[in-house]
């Protein structure tokens, strides 16, 4: 179930085995059925039919959802009557290879409404593994395509925020489910769309998640360290702190096209909205200060994964929570620094920044 002194001479302000590949799936026919059952109140789906020990092991962690459901259903009630847990099951997708089953959640606890979130759960039927949002697109260019993908649907959807086409909450634990030709991602309410709204879905066609084009991204690799430590800026070859903003909007014109907003200390470009430019001085003379990518540039990414490259360091929060948590690594003259909201537990990237110390 779901619950909902930095080092150096200025503190930069926080800020804004093997995967296959489930796009082509070759099978031996599995022929698998599902039906809902309920459990204190609480629906559940079970499957039959296929690889017996497959089948136990997937309705072991189905049913198990709706058991937890009934237990925090039971504490909500010790506190008061009224207040309650629902957990509502269905089958959104079944095929020889996959399954999709998705919970739909509901907390109550007084105020004006319940709180509701959902819950997917994704099965290989060949090995009963689960299959996660990352196993989907474990490329970065794959990342990318279907992070460029959920923000185009987003901006088609009267119902969704207006910024939400360009901000939207994306990790492993997001759930989704398989459609006959690509994925419906499933956003709770509130997160890119009015309570009244409900749950908004949008789908990604396989398609579009494995076109092969070029994307600019941060690149986290070992060298790192080295480029940054020169001004240096991974992903976008060419620039570098210090650049003046003539010299960027030179290099810039084979990478984005023109720039869109000038507010005479950051840059946007048309292209490239996911990457923000702030210069130091005035016009064309100014300087490349810092740079900043949201998490279209690193989608999907954690702490410790940056933390796997570049080593371990000492988390810093804001007293602002809306400013989140921040890891910083200092590289000579330079900063590299990653941000995640303040009470994500997993602590998923959503903002890089580079900038001079």
């Amino acid at each position: 179930m779901k619950r909902k002194t930095l080092t150096g001479a200025v503190l930069i302000l926080l800020f804004a085995m093997w995967i296959p590949s489930y796009s082509a799936y070759a099978a031996n026919a599995i022929s698998v059925k599902t039906k809902v059952y309920t459990y204190k109140g609480q629906q559940y789906v079970q499957i039959t039919g296929g690889d017996k020990q497959i089948a136990e092991k997937i309705n072991k962690t189905l049913k198990y959802h709706a058991v937890m459901a009934a237990s925090d259903n039971a504490d909500m009630k010790k506190i008061q009557k009224g207040y309650y847990v629902k957990s509502v099951g269905k089958t959104k997708y079944i095929s020889d290879q996959r399954l999709s089953v998705l919970y739909t959640n509901s907390n109550y606890g007084g105020g004006v409404h319940s709180n509701e979130w959902s819950t997917s759960y994704n099965f290989d039927l060949k090995t009963g593994k689960r299959i996660y949002l990352n196993h989907v697109v474990p490329t970065s260019q794959q990342k990318y395509n279907m992070y460029d993908g959920i923000g185009a649907g987003l901006k088609l959807n009267k119902d969704a925020y207006e910024e939400s086409r360009y901000q939207f909450p994306l990790t492993p634990k997001t759930s989704f489910y398989f459609t006959n030709n690509g994925i419906s991602v499933v956003f709770d309410p509130y997160e890119v769309g009015p309570y009244a709204v409900g749950f908004i879905e949008v789908k990604v066609a396989f398609d579009k998640i494995n076109v092969d084009t070029y994307a600019t991204m941060f690149n986290l690799s070992k060298d790192v360290p080295a480029t940054i430590k020169e001004g240096m800026i991974p992903g976008l070859d060419g620039v570098f702190i210090g650049q003046t903003r003539a010299d960027l909007a030179e290099v810039m014109k084979n990478i984005a096209g023109e720039s869109y907003v000038d507010d005479g200390h950051s840059r946007l470009y048309k292209d490239l909205k996911y990457v923000l430019f702030n210069f130091d001085g005035d016009k064309d003379t100014a300087q490349l200060s810092e740079i900043y990518f949201d998490t279209k540039a690193f989608p999907m990414r954690t702490f410790k994964d940056v933390e796997q490259v570049l080593g371990k360091v000492k988390r810093y929060k804001h007293p602002d929570s809306d400013k989140g948590q921040m890891i910083i690594y200092e590289y000579g003259s330079y900063l590299l620094g990653f941000t995640a909201n303040y009470d994500d537990d997993d602590e998923n990237v959503k903002a890089i920044m580079i900038a001079e110390r």
